[in-house]
């Protein structure tokens, strides 16, 4: 493939669809378009096991609308990764094969080892390449965190996301304090199998949750990537925002500046899943970036690039 040749890369999320496309020019993306669905594949998962209909028609209609745009930049390739929903969904086969069939597309479910790997890969133009950092990705089904010390490299996968935790505990809107109190601890309990010594120079999140925070922190109206890149919010203010979301019913939550209709009801769980990790790490102010796992397969397309050639 050249170096200027686009290339499509497609999230399907527990909660969204994301799409990227872009090319590679001096080994540096440069972003041509970027678009997100909420589809909510992961809705129910814990419960049922099964994705449901619902969700399956919404992704496959974004899907389609995401492969005409991809033709308008005359893409060499799309490339469509599955996350949490579809390495945990009994139906996850039968949905990849009723996208091949509806749209084409390939979907490549990647464990969420690899989905940390290609989020640390998304974030290494940035400075704090040479610093102790610790990133952290937090979606509806999952959350994945990098540690990076010094070419050292550490991932994992935690088995809590926004959408889990809400579904699970955050039943009554807005949520009781006794229900907030068994989601922290759920989440405690899971975040205690992180373990490593060496002080954090820089805390990064990244992802749906990260955007939504600085969205509010900086009051933005609509999501404006250019801004809200690597901007920072301290903790305590973290900590201010979430007591105040919480104490909010969701039509309320949706009335604030930088919470979008679509992420007003999975928002305080995921920003609670945040101030745990923060807390835990003993981390005063974080940095949020709108790059991440996109941008790292994009960078790493040549390992999927036996998908689609449009």
């Amino acid at each position: 493939m050249k170096p200027t040749e686009n290339i499509a890369v497609i999230d399907i999320g527990s909660n969204t669809l994301r799409l990227l496309i872009g090319n590679i020019l001096n080994n540096k993306i440069n972003k041509l378009y970027s678009d997100r669905v909420i589809t909510r594949l992961g809705e129910n998962l814990t419960k049922n096991s099964f994705i449901n209909i619902e969700s399956i028609k919404t992704s496959i209609d974004s899907l389609k609308k995401f492969k005409k745009l991809s033709e308008k930049f005359n893409v060499s390739y799309i490339i469509a990764v599955g996350t949490s929903a579809l390495r945990e969904a009994k139906n996850s086969k039968y949905f990849c094969e009723l996208v091949k069939t509806s749209t084409g597309i390939k979907i490549n479910i990647i464990s969420g080892e690899e989905e940390a790997y290609y989020t640390i890969s998304g974030l290494m133009d940035e400075e704090f390449r040479k610093e102790t950092c610790f990133i952290v990705d937090i979606g509806g089904g999952s959350t994945e965190y990098v540690y990076w010390k010094h070419q050292e490299l550490k991932t994992g996968s935690l088995v809590i996301g926004a959408l889990k935790i809400k579904e699970k505990f955050f039943v009554e809107d807005p949520p009781p304090r006794n229900a907030i109190f068994q989601a922290k601890n759920y989440i405690e309990k899971i975040i205690r199998t992180i373990s490593f010594q060496s002080r954090i120079d820089k805390f990064i999140a990244t992802g749906g949750t990260a955007s939504t925070l600085a969205m509010i922190n900086l009051g933005l109206s609509r999501y404006c990537p250019e801004q809200t890149h690597m901007s920072v919010i301290y903790t305590s203010k973290l900590q201010q925002l979430l007591e105040k979301l919480l104490s909010l019913s969701l039509e309320e939550r949706t009335k604030i500046g930088g919470v979008p209709d679509e992420r007003a009801d999975i928002i305080c769980a995921g920003l609670l899943i945040l101030n745990v990790i923060v807390c835990y790490l003993n981390i005063d102010k974080l940095f949020i970036s709108e790059n991440g796992m996109l941008e790292g397969i994009m960078k790493n397309y040549k390992n999927f690039c036996y998908n689609i050639q449009l």
